[in-house]
């Protein structure tokens, strides 16, 4: 199904329930706005035994453009936030991070969000602490009619059949 659908005017409007899939950020980040966004990455996430720091894990260019899209309701407060770190040295950017959460979490909190949902969504992180991601796990043939002995349906079966047009007569 897709995230518009046809009203009887005959216009299409956008479904509450399903807001629309933004496949890529608003704008692609240049390369100064990259490394800063990696060396705070970084200095969230560093490298720990054999999970890698945010910035080394495989692919995560890709995923960082991912979740930027997702949420690019807030991609000009992450822009602000590489604007405002951008010439914070590497040893000086724990200091500055923990500030920013201090004083001004409607940034820190995206920014972070942002980062780790890019770092976990890569394949070799999820391989590394062993999430399998989504999966269909189908119900056991027997599962519906156990299901029903529960008496889940009975007070639908009791109300009786209710008919409602989708057309709207």
């Amino acid at each position: 199904m897709t995230a518009t659908s046809l009203n009887l005017a005959g216009s299409l409007d956008r479904r509450l329930s399903v807001p629309p899939r933004h496949p890529v950020p608003p704008r692609a980040l240049n390369a100064d706005e990259l490394a800063t966004l990696l060396r705070i990455a970084d200095t969230l996430i560093p490298a720990s035994g054999e999970n890698p720091a945010a910035s080394q894990a495989i692919d995560i260019g890709r995923y960082l453009d991912l979740a930027l899209a997702a949420r690019a309701d807030v991609f000009d407060l992450v822009l602000g936030a590489i604007d405002q770190l951008k010439d914070v040295s590497a040893a000086d950017m724990r200091a500055a991070l923990k500030q920013m959460w201090a004083d001004d979490k409607a940034t820190f909190d995206p920014l972070s969000s942002i980062l780790a949902g890019a770092y976990f969504m890569t394949p070799q992180v999820k391989a590394l602490i062993g999430q399998p991601g989504p999966h269909r796990d189908p119900a056991g043939f027997e599962d519906a009619a156990n299901e029903l002995e529960t008496g889940i349906l009975d007070p639908v079966l009791e109300r009786g059949s209710i008919y409602v047009s989708a057309a709207g007569e």
